[in-house]
């Protein structure tokens, strides 16, 4: 298979390109023929079978390398064994052979969770851990003679690189779907201002995965069954045209249960992937449970609070990595002091009054990188948020030369990491807004104060001041309802990229 398996047509490249088809087609073209033309294997489309193929074969190589590894380390080197044991090269061979069985069962390359979210390397390492559980319990069983140095080994080295593989898998199919490559066809259906939003947010971002290639209206909100036969024939037309690999719909009043499942039904046959928008509000999948009630599943949303034993995961992970970044920030913020004394004069930190957590006013420090008297000139210079204000966040005349040098690197904001170990502010959280702001938020803004707010956050790895206002605030509200430690370390390991990358920082 080549690689060019994964781009859209010429005709249909560009994100936003939706193709408008008329609803019903020429009558040359039957409903029979292209039932039997969406039938034939060989046109079932998988933009990321490429990826997985890729996968497994890494991962074999990985696991014979690790398995080499084991016994090469654990044997030659210590005791010069002969390096063709019988027993330990089967017993490689083995473990080799066994950990991919569970990788495909596991269901390590499903194209569906490959390329985006944590699920991928949920199940690499729980495929890692049944093996690794398996191999220890069978040995105890059995009293096998069988070096406990050669299985930590081989495991250890096995589960870094296959973790490392998905690592740069990753980062090649982020690379390729900037440019078009490898994305899922999507066709949206739905009505109103739901079908809009959701083709904005499929859109939006090319590394998702998705390129929208046609929209189809919703069926009426009395149709008749044959009127739904009907459109769900010419639904399936559509999507055959166009190629469609993923069909995304839009909740609304006259797509119920009914007509959804009628859907999914029809999608089977050509293993059509189905994405169902929830019709219950913007609620967050960490904060979902499925509780019975009346032998009826309902979903049990829970306030998005960081309480009890989260709280105390998210304040040991501010006291622990802040207290490290203190010490790796001080010779930068030391020389940093330096040149901002030598070169203007006043102070070298400034003060801010911010808003924190609850509402409350909180000081934020930073290493001042403008003239003395600057913040008195902000509402001239740059005012309220509109379409303009990146440019004039370049061009502003108050930054001093070394103050431009050291936004660039954030530098300038690392003293506020004694505001995180102090307990003001945490690690990663909505940056804390100024007081003059605050009328800016709407109602529904103000629920990013729900937690504290962050030295690093979503808005920051996603452009910094480069995101417009209304982004900036659906993606702290974002966080807001979808904390986690996962979402932390992630949102850390993207600052650190964010900042050695220098974008967006005026």
């Amino acid at each position: 298979m080549s690689l060019d398996e994964g781009k859209p047509s010429a005709d249909a490249a560009h994100q936003g390109e939706h193709h408008t088809i008329p609803l019903r087609m020429p009558s040359r073209i039957g409903w029979a023929e292209i039932h039997s033309h969406r039938d034939r294997p060989h046109l079932r489309r998988d933009p990321l079978r490429v990826y997985a193929t890729r996968a497994f074969m890494l991962d074999l190589l990985v696991i014979v390398v690790a398995g080499v590894t084991g016994f090469i380390l654990r044997w030659s080197i210590p005791y010069s064994v002969e390096i063709n044991d019988p027993a330990y090269l089967s017993f490689v061979v083995i473990i080799v052979v066994a950990w991919m069985v569970v990788l495909v069962l596991r269901g390590a390359y499903d194209t569906r969770i490959l390329g985006v979210g944590s699920e991928e390397f949920k199940r690499v390492v729980g495929a890692t851990a049944v093996v690794f559980g398996a191999i220890a319990i069978m040995a105890f069983g059995l009293k096998l003679d069988l070096s406990r140095g050669f299985v930590l080994i081989t495991f250890a080295v096995g589960f870094v690189l296959l973790l490392v593989v998905r690592w740069a898998l990753r980062a090649w199919l982020r690379h390729e779907r900037r440019y078009g490559h490898f994305l899922h066809r999507t066709a949206v259906i739905g009505g109103g201002p739901s079908m809009s939003e959701i083709v904005d947010m499929l859109d939006r971002d090319p590394v998702a995965g998705f390129t929208v290639v046609d929209v189809i209206d919703e069926p009426p909100a009395d149709v008749s069954e044959e009127g739904l036969d009907h459109w769900l024939d010419e639904v399936m037309t559509r999507i055959t045209l166009e190629d469609a690999d993923t069909v995304a719909v839009a909740g609304s009043q006259a797509l119920g249960h009914s007509v959804v499942q009628r859907l999914a039904w029809r999608l089977e046959g050509p293993r059509i992937d189905l994405l169902v928008a929830p019709t219950v509000g913007d609620i967050a999948g960490p904060r979902v449970t499925m509780r019975m009630a009346a032998d009826l599943p309902l979903l049990h949303l829970d306030e998005p609070h960081l309480t009890g034993p989260k709280r105390a995961i998210k304040r040991t992970l501010d006291i622990v990595i802040g207290s490290l970044l203190f010490l790796v920030f001080l010779p930068f913020m030391l020389v940093a002091a330096a040149a901002v004394k030598l070169t203007s004069r006043g102070p070298v930190l400034y003060f801010q009054q911010r808003v924190g957590r609850g509402g409350q006013i909180i000081r934020v420090a930073k290493i001042r990188t403008m003239y003395v008297g600057a913040d008195a000139a902000r509402e001239q210079v740059i005012g309220a948020p509109d379409a303009a204000i990146l440019d004039r966040y370049k061009g502003d005349p108050r930054i001093t030369p070394v103050g431009r040098v050291l936004r660039r690197w954030s530098i300038d904001e690392m003293p506020q990491v004694v505001a995180v170990i102090s307990g003001s502010m945490s690690l990663v959280g909505p940056r804390p807004v100024l007081v003059e702001e605050m009328p800016l938020l709407g109602d529904a803004d103000h629920r990013r104060h729900l937690t504290k707010p962050g030295l690093t956050g979503l808005w920051q790895v996603s452009g910094r001041k480069d995101v417009d206002w209304d982004e900036r605030m659906r993606l702290d509200l974002d966080y807001v309802e979808n904390w986690s430690p996962a979402l932390d370390l992630v949102i850390v390991a993207k600052t650190v990229k964010a900042v050695l990358m220098g974008d967006g920082a005026y």
